[in-house]
């Protein structure tokens, strides 16, 4: 089959091939378990301290930080839709409620005794799920 070669918006391989002028894209290993490890760790980090809060680097992230982690988020989504891994599923949906939830809190924090129950007030989970462990041929670099 031949293959012409680009990269695309999320670095991975694509180009036209004999398929009828249907696009093909093949992943770049190496840099889909780089993007994936990088992501998967400041996602995991920025939920641990739940149900305190979210935390962008040591401190609790503003209402802007926790827009910016709502697009990293998704790029994270769209690369794990792409990897085939549907049981991040969990963990992707309780990262997205509380970058969603979060800045509202801040914005009207004087109005609840914590997070942990503005949270609950909202049927928000008070923690998040780790991601489950990935493939073999995922594992980290």
């Amino acid at each position: 089959m031949l293959f012409a070669r680009g990269t695309g918006r999320l670095g991975y391989s694509v180009g036209s091939a004999d398929t009828g002028g249907a696009q093909v894209v093949r992943p770049e290993t190496d840099r889909d378990r780089v993007r994936y490890w990088r992501d998967r760790d400041w996602l995991t980090y920025a939920v641990h301290e739940l149900p305190t809060g979210v935390l962008d680097g040591p401190h609790a992230a503003t209402a802007s930080q926790c827009h910016e982690m709502l697009a990293g988020l998704e790029e994270f989504s769209r690369l794990c839709t792409r990897l085939g891994l549907d049981d991040h599923e969990e963990f992707i949906e309780g990262c997205r409620w509380h970058f969603e939830h979060y800045p509202h809190y801040l914005s009207r924090h004087r109005h609840f005794a914590d997070y942990e129950k503005y949270t609950r007030d909202r049927s928000g989970p008070v923690r998040v799920v780790d991601p489950p462990p990935p493939p073999r041929w995922l594992e980290r670099p």
